[in-house]
């Protein structure tokens, strides 16, 4: 964070809204760590239900847009999952589990990192509001 010794209202205003634009940076980023962390989740989820079943069931397939296909499950056992830089590979339940349970975790720390340094740019603005306050304070005459 930036110094703020300077007492001119007009580097103050600056740095107020430049921590205002990194705070709105990071609320985006921190919605799409969290959106990936909630896929994590449900990924997890659908694979235990998955487990539940047997082969040959019958469920309904989201295809996007609140629609879905009708399908039958042949191989429940193995599911691919994505291991980064577009690469996919088949693995065993348990194991597709434990990969985006990982995933999920890290996701998880990502987010608490983020969310300290929005707590930090949050203090930092309040410090700023409160010296223009102090100098708006200073600056108006007293009365008598």
């Amino acid at each position: 964070m930036a110094d703020m010794n300077d007492a001119d209202p007009r580097n103050l205003l600056a740095q107020h809204r430049e921590y205002q634009r990194r705070a709105e940076a990071l609320h985006q980023q921190i919605s799409m760590v969290s959106l990936s962390a909630q896929d994590c989740q449900r990924a997890i989820a659908t694979i235990e239900e998955l487990e539940q079943e047997k082969a040959g069931a019958q469920t309904m397939v989201p295809i996007g847009s609140g629609s879905f296909v009708y399908a039958k499950l042949e191989m429940i056992d193995k599911v691919i999952v994505n291991v980064g830089a577009g690469i996919s590979i088949e693995k065993s339940c348990p194991e597709a589990k434990d990969i985006l349970q990982r995933r999920k975790d890290e996701l998880d720390k990502i987010l608490e990192k983020m969310n300290t340094s929005l707590a930090q740019l949050a203090h930092g603005m309040q410090a700023i509001e409160a010296q223009v306050t102090a100098l708006q304070q200073g600056a108006q005459p007293s009365i008598q």
